[in-house]
């Protein structure tokens, strides 16, 4: 696409400011420079990483407005000079970049990587936190020598997606819910045993259960008073790691590791470390390569609404209450 047939601005989302509410803004299009890309966004999923920047209780950009979204589908519409990852104008691609809630996002050359084969615009943009999330998780299992893993929150979309990666790997799943409703379903998706949280022998259970398969590893997106009874019924030499607070605490940082007796830890868990891995071994397309192939099967997500991006704010309140449903994506064109 010519530059001059862009537009001069472009709506996009930023978080709460002072006095200013989480709000769609007009921003001018800036074209791209050295080894970036401009990327014209398709859809972008609803995530609760989202949901805390735009609350601005945490900043993704150095500047106001504060951008919102880490990733995205869309096409190139403009490239700019000295790519490192070579690219050109109409390629469709995943968008990892910071401000992907957006109608347009400017991305370094090795932040966007082709859509392949079959998969739709909605498919591709669920594309790397919670499947890199997932991979990173699976990957510590594996490298511990782990028999069972304890997976809270098992019925959002990251907690299946881990249910399906264990058993490709063999690996046993404890998952924790908070509703019955969920059970066969988690059941159909492979989970091994799932236990209601709100139960009065849950303790029991999950005790019980974590000592019998040997769960000493725990993923958990709850965060607070719950983090700590994970520790607490999980058998000696185990590990919990913290990846979220759907709790509304935030006891535990993502940043952490803490010990506590019976060589017990606490640790966060981000899906930047894992790609930090594959940037260090130069092994970037490689890492793009196992979170995006199975984006139709183990790491699938299910899309449940889409909406205009006008109605962003409709969506961030229907997505609080529903996100166990599906993904939630804003169509940005």
């Amino acid at each position: 696409m010519e530059s001059d047939s862009l537009p001069q601005t472009y709506k996009a989302f930023v978080s709460k400011e002072g006095d200013l509410p989480r709000r769609l803004i007009e921003v001018p299009l800036n074209l791209p420079g050295d080894d970036q890309v401009l990327v014209k966004v398709s859809f972008a999923p609803l995530n609760q990483t989202d949901l805390v920047t735009s609350e601005g209780k945490q900043k993704i950009s150095i500047r106001s407005p504060f951008l919102v979204g880490l990733e995205s589908s869309g096409v190139i519409v403009a490239v700019g000079s000295n790519l490192k990852v070579p690219h050109k104008v109409g390629d469709k691609v995943h968008v990892h970049s910071k401000g992907s809630h957006a109608q347009y996002v400017l991305a370094y050359s090795q932040d966007v990587s082709e859509i392949k084969g079959d998969l739709s615009m909605e498919e591709a943009a669920s594309h790397i936190i919670n499947p890199a999330t997932v991979a990173y998780m699976v990957s510590l299992a594996v490298r511990g020598g782990h028999k069972a893993v304890v997976n809270t929150a098992a019925s959002s979309q990251l907690g299946k997606m881990l249910i399906r990666a264990l058993k490709e790997k063999g690996i046993k799943s404890i998952n924790t819910i908070r509703s019955d409703k969920y059970i066969e379903e988690l059941k159909q998706e492979g989970a091994d045993y799932v236990l209601n949280s709100e139960s009065a022998d849950f303790d029991t259970q999950l005790k019980d259960l974590a000592a019998k398969e040997e769960a000493t590893i725990a993923f958990d997106a709850i965060n607070g008073d719950f983090t700590d009874k994970l520790v607490s019924l999980s058998p000696a030499n185990s590990t919990v790691h913290v990846y979220g607070s759907l709790g509304g605490v935030v006891k535990y940082r993502l940043i952490d590791e803490i010990k506590f007796d019976d060589n017990k830890t606490v640790s966060g868990l981000f899906y930047l470390t894992y790609i930090g891995e594959f940037k260090q071994r130069g092994e970037l397309g490689k890492f793009y390569e196992e979170i995006h192939t199975p984006l139709k099967t183990t790491f699938r997500s299910e899309v449940h609404k889409i909406y205009p991006v006008d109605e962003i704010l409709d969506a961030i309140a229907y997505y609080e209450k529903n996100s166990s449903k599906g993904k939630i994506l804003i169509k940005y064109n």
